[in-house]
């Protein structure tokens, strides 16, 4: 897979799990600026990426997917506010088109690995991704808007949490799997050269590390402590891009799902 690919999927992945936050969020209660705003970043940040990154790489029926997110994504961002309905519409149709194009992408890539466990990294990647960069948003939001309900970033959090202990679960059994028949021995040589060094660092600083950070946040999120909350979001997500980074050059260079 060429490097460009692989870019490409991060930011698509984070995306597309950004978007999907946005339906467990009260509209009432955050407001429609928060969607508006966040949508049409997540629109520009889809197009350069696809223009610069992705056309070259995506098939045409991963294209037309992909075409079908974006533009899904953006009504949604000008139609919040302005109706319900259609921005509902827009979201729920933005939603199946994200996971279409993310599961014709994989199965028209050449890998190493299954396919299942590969759409299965990719999903949690997204949900990764997307909903500690969603928390990390709304916390910056709380300084423009103190009044609102604690519950949203109560929610958000939780889901975070939710994805990492999913992606904790996913991770270990493939460790273990990848690592049955070895003897201790082995099991230190294989961990201290490529790619055993990348599955170290993807495992203890992209899941582990997130993981006890995480609490931490939940913890500060329930004393309605949110600028603590979100500058602990911020270690958490760059530790989850760069775990998720690693998690999927393994995959897709190495047939290696973690």
């Amino acid at each position: 897979m060429p490097l460009k690919h692989l870019i490409f999927l991060v930011l698509f992945y984070l995306c597309g799990g950004v978007f999907t936050s946005f339906g467990f969020l009260r509209q009432k209660d955050v407001g429609p600026g928060y969607f508006r705003i966040h949508g049409m970043g997540l629109s520009v940040i889809l197009f350069f990426a696809y223009w610069f990154l992705g056309r070259a790489h995506l098939n045409s029926d991963s294209t037309l997917w992909f075409s079908l997110f974006l533009l899904c994504t953006t009504c949604f961002s000008l139609l919040t506010g302005v109706s319900n309905k259609l921005s509902a519409a827009s979201f729920f149709l933005g939603a199946i088109s994200f996971f279409g194009c993310l599961t014709l992408d994989i199965s028209h890539l050449t890998l190493g690995g299954e396919q299942l466990p590969l759409a299965m990294n990719s999903i949690l990647a997204s949900g990764v991704l997307g909903f500690s960069m969603a928390a990390m948003m709304l916390g910056h939001w709380y300084l423009t808007q103190p009044t609102l309900s604690i519950d949203e970033l109560k929610r958000i959090t939780l889901m975070m949490i939710l994805f990492l202990v999913l992606r904790f679960g996913f991770s270990t059994y493939q460790i273990s799997h990848l690592l049955v028949g070895m003897n201790e021995m082995e099991i230190y040589r294989y961990l201290l050269k490529m790619p055993g060094i990348f599955v170290l660092m993807r495992y203890v600083w992209g899941i582990l590390g997130a993981l006890i950070l995480s609490f931490f946040v939940w913890k500060t999120v329930k004393i309605r402590s949110t600028q603590s909350a979100t500058g602990i979001l911020y270690v958490v997500v760059v530790a989850c891009l760069v775990g998720e980074i690693l998690s999927l050059y393994l995959a897709f260079y190495f047939g290696i799902p973690l």
